[in-house]
């Protein structure tokens, strides 16, 4: 079993991915929503490799959120950072 962790800008892209032709072997899926904002944060326990997620994340339009932050490790690991900022994104609301 292999654990995926990501954001998605809209839950519409996680039913999307899920919906693939090639998504397979699904045992969990946590889908966390943003108390503010449209997105949500998603956990994924699967078979599939990061490579066939990544070819996955790639089939998806608009997805390039997913893919900046689709990392192997649980939610509580993944930072949900974009790019290579170093400025990690707080952990609470700042206002």
């Amino acid at each position: 079993m292999n654990i995926f962790s990501f954001r998605a800008d809209a839950i519409d892209h996680v039913f999307e991915l899920m919906r693939s032709p090639g998504m397979r072997s699904v045992h969990r899926l946590t889908i966390l929503p943003d108390q503010i904002f449209p997105d949500v944060e998603v956990e994924l326990l699967t078979e599939m490799s990061a490579t066939e997620l990544m070819q996955l994340v790639a089939g998806v339009d608009n997805a390039h959120v997913i893919a900046d932050t689709l990392r192997p490790c649980d939610l509580k690991s993944n930072p949900l950072q974009r790019g290579e900022d170093s400025d990690l994104l707080p952990a609470q609301p700042e206002f």
